[in-house]
């Protein structure tokens, strides 16, 4: 018979009373000390697998291991509330929670095309929406993935955003801004948003 794990002190002593057997036959049958049965059941110390396996199989039941599931990574669509408007009434970027994300992705190149694949919610932000979509396009192009199909969906924007500056800093982001976000209307240079790597 499998058990799922969740709590060895309590899968423990519910397997050991179903069974019908003390605390001593257990340790006696399972060879394992009285006292460690005793303080595993008792929460007091979590037991090896191997010991884990000895009680169990004591019991006659089984213990499996199955593949622990890694923690999700950041993904793209929890940054859709990532901006804000300035005083001048202008949408600008959380730049630290996005250059977080791009830095994960930098860190973990294989989970790329799962950070990307869901749409983020409409952000209430047309330029932000398009950046969303524009860094999953880059995203894509630079892992050699194929885009999302969500992005397609989201039109590109009517005036092109750029951050405030001179018009010689303008000119320069510009230049700078990778295709994916110029092909948007959003003119933030590349620097801005991916660490250069060397």
């Amino acid at each position: 018979m499998l058990t799922p794990v969740t709590d060895a002190a309590t899968l423990i002593a519910e397997a050991r009373r179903e069974a019908g057997l003390s605390l001593r036959a257990l340790a006696e049958r399972a060879d394992v000390c009285f006292t460690t049965v005793f303080r595993i059941e008792h929460g007091e110390l979590d037991p090896t697998t191997g010991t884990l396996r000895k009680l169990l199989g004591a019991l006659g039941q089984e213990l499996e291991l199955g593949r622990s599931s890694s923690a999700q990574g950041p993904q793209l669509a929890e940054l859709s509330d990532a901006w804000s408007t300035d005083r001048a009434g202008q949408d600008q970027p959380d730049w630290t929670r996005l250059r977080a994300f791009l830095d994960h992705l930098a860190r973990h190149p294989d989970e790329a095309a799962q950070a990307i694949r869901s749409r983020p919610p409409a952000s209430g932000s047309a330029f932000f929406d398009n950046l969303l979509a524009a860094i999953a396009e880059k995203v894509s192009d630079d892992s050699g993935t194929p885009r999302p199909a969500w992005t397609k969906r989201i039109p590109p924007l009517a005036v092109t955003w750029e951050g405030f500056g001179t018009p010689r800093m303008a000119a320069a982001a510009a230049a700078a801004t990778p295709p994916q976000l110029a092909c948007r209307k959003v003119l933030i240079p590349a620097a801005s948003l991916w660490r250069q790597t060397r």
